[in-house]
């Protein structure tokens, strides 16, 4: 919803991305603070512990208001050393089913967390990809990427790094300035959280696969996904709730997991049937702002949109994956209508782009 009233339709298909530039697309290297996160992992392993040890958001509590609280001030704006900080097992519910590792990937690794529990996903969720605020979670919802997350532990260790040089602390402002110019991620992370289900609840016998085949699937398909959404904020300069952001991550998702892409699956992961969008459909998350009496134009359009994706799938299957994120960042230069009139074809996702790529 905007100030002026739901969003018209002719305004929510406007979304497109701005081409890349040859020669400056995947594979790209990693973000400084992926480097970091390498060598915690090497250090202090995988575990839950070490998690915690990383991210100073664990220590605050999740509850209304948290985020302008006065300790969340201190510990991750101020970047303040929190005194006896909580063990993972005060923290989670599980803590033994809490693991994560750096993933390689053609757009930069990701430092990668997968909570085993639900609950444990729940608060991880609310600690980094809400400021430690109790939003709900809604239950279809297994993954999350994260971007622009404050890491005040990484930044205290910079600085203890740059005075162990013999540097001032009043040239410590203009440092931090510096490398922020350099690199978003200098004391910022972006990561992605997974709990393991089976994707967009849809069943192993509909995909066709053994049940723990299909949940295997499922968290490579998600681990995808959001990988995709981390290419396009990173090389696009953006990404937002938004059927268009999820038909490149879908597209990029069924393809790695199943080797394929089914218009049908698509729409029926988005909740959509044959009569429309189900009342807890997946597509309404990306459609909030939408007028609510323009959605079935919408749902229409994307029938026609998953079939066209689905002939274009074949440029996915069997590329290796710096030319399949090199080709979804073409096709994200496509808006919705294009894709639905089928004026993409496979070939265009080989040529030259025009316009120059953001880097963030």
């Amino acid at each position: 919803m905007t100030e002026s009233g739901p969003q018209s339709l002719e305004s929510y298909l406007q979304r497109r991305f701005d081409p890349v530039l040859e020669g400056e697309v995947p594979p790209v290297p990693d973000e400084a603070h992926v480097g970091w996160w390498r060598e915690h992992h090497q250090a202090r392993g995988g575990s839950a512990s070490s998690l915690v040890e990383a991210l100073a958001q664990f220590q605050i509590p999740i509850a209304e208001h948290a985020s302008t609280s006065e300790a969340y001030a201190r510990a991750i704006r101020g970047g303040q050393a929190i005194m006896d900080p909580q063990a993972a097992e005060a923290i989670f519910a599980a803590p033994g089913a809490v693991e994560w590792r750096v993933v390689d990937h053609a757009a930069g690794g990701l430092p990668v967390a997968q909570f085993g529990d639900r609950r444990d996903f729940e608060r991880a969720f609310r600690a980094l990809g809400n400021r430690c605020e109790p939003v709900p979670v809604g239950p279809n919802v297994h993954a999350l990427y994260v971007g622009g997350l404050p890491n005040p532990v990484r930044l205290r260790a910079a600085q203890s790094d740059f005075l162990a040089e013999g540097r001032g602390t009043d040239a410590w402002p203009e440092e931090m300035r510096r490398r922020r110019a350099a690199d978003a991620t200098a004391f910022h992370d972006r990561l992605i959280l997974l709990h393991p289900a089976p994707y967009a609840g849809l069943s192993a016998s509909r995909v066709g696969l053994g049940e723990d085949e299909w949940l295997e699937a499922s968290m490579g398909l998600r681990l995808e996904h959001e990988f995709t959404h981390h290419a396009t904020h990173r090389l696009l300069g953006g990404y937002r709730l938004h059927v268009h952001d999820e038909v490149l991550a879908d597209l990029m998702g069924f393809t790695a997991a199943l080797g394929r892409f089914e218009a049908s699956l698509f729409l029926e992961g988005l909740g959509i049937g044959k009569d429309g969008a189900r009342a807890d459909a997946r597509v309404l998350t990306y459609t909030a702002d939408l007028d609510p009496n323009r959605l079935p134009e919408l749902i229409d359009l994307l029938r026609s949109v998953a079939n066209s994706v689905e002939s274009l799938s074949v440029a996915f299957v069997g590329a290796d994956s710096a030319e399949r994120v090199r080709r979804v960042l073409r096709l994200a230069s496509y808006d919705l209508p294009t894709l639905a009139a089928g004026g993409v074809r496979a070939s265009d996702l080989d040529a030259s782009p025009t316009a120059e790529r953001h880097v963030t």
